[in-house]
């Protein structure tokens, strides 16, 4: 039995349906929009992957990642600071995982609609 489609808003409802294998999952509202923005973190070279990491990894858990600590990064990587922003909110490792396994369909403001590649 496969699992045809799916409607997400949240990180966790997100990551269980990757882990589920849905064939298509739509994400909606603010997720949507933050995943949209992070997808060129999926497709950065393992050297930014790298920089990147370690930039989240030294940032203090109490703040987040602030515009002034992601600006650095941003140079170092060619990376915008709001996908930097979000890959530190979301978590690189969901971000390439969810782009790895399947590719965006649609996208229209608040709404991406991710199909399970082949």
């Amino acid at each position: 039995m496969t699992n045809n489609s799916i409607t997400v808003t949240t990180k966790s409802e997100l990551e269980s349906a990757r882990k589920e294998k849905y064939e298509e999952i739509v994400v909606t509202g603010k997720l949507a929009n933050d995943l949209k923005k992070s997808k060129s973190i999926a497709y950065a070279g393992v050297a930014t992957i790298g920089i990147l990491t370690a930039a989240l990894a030294a940032t203090p858990f109490t703040g987040g990642l602030s515009m002034f600590a992601a600006a650095p990064v941003a140079a170092l990587t060619g990376l915008e600071i709001s996908a930097i922003i979000i890959a530190a909110a979301l978590g690189i490792t969901l971000i390439i995982a969810v782009f790895k396994d399947y590719e965006e369909i649609s996208y229209s403001d608040g709404k991406l609609t991710l199909k399970k590649k082949q």
